[in-house]
């Protein structure tokens, strides 16, 4: 199948524009990071949680030992180890944002695309224009 002709060179530009956005949101090795996990735990380890966005518990593993425990203490070592997980989880969402957001790097790039944009437009604009001229001197023959 044929590529679409694009004398202006706009869908070149959209590509590169869409190319650079989807670095910015992936990273830059172009996978998406995984998704932050938290974890928490509680009686010497024997209560381990595993948090994942939005704060939902994805993993509670309990070491066999800790079933001897009171049911009441248990509960309570529960909610400790999901506490945890959660307070982590939060933690890491937060500190992952500026490490993966690079602004100045993707605004430079956009820059460069924009400008790249506006002198192709005007190439662009100047063959109609020189297009126009020729066709409107040729009716006059």
């Amino acid at each position: 199948m044929a590529q679409p002709v694009d004398p202006s060179g706009l869908g070149r530009v959209l590509s590169e524009t869409m190319s650079a956005l989807g670095r910015f949101t992936a990273g830059a090795d172009g996978e998406a990071p995984p998704p932050p996990e938290g974890v928490g735990e509680a009686a010497d380890g024997l209560v381990r949680v595993t948090a994942g966005p939005p704060g939902r518990i994805t993993a509670l593993t309990l070491d066999p030992r800790a079933m001897r425990l009171p049911s009441e203490s248990l509960a309570e070592e529960i909610a400790t180890a999901v506490n945890a997980a959660l307070v982590d989880l939060q933690e890491k969402a937060i500190a992952a944002v500026p490490g993966q957001v690079d602004l100045t790097s993707l605004g430079e790039q956009l820059r460069r695309i924009q400008e790249d944009a506006g002198r192709q437009l005007t190439t662009f604009t100047d063959a109609l224009v020189q297009a126009q001229d020729r066709l409107s001197g040729q009716g006059g023959r």
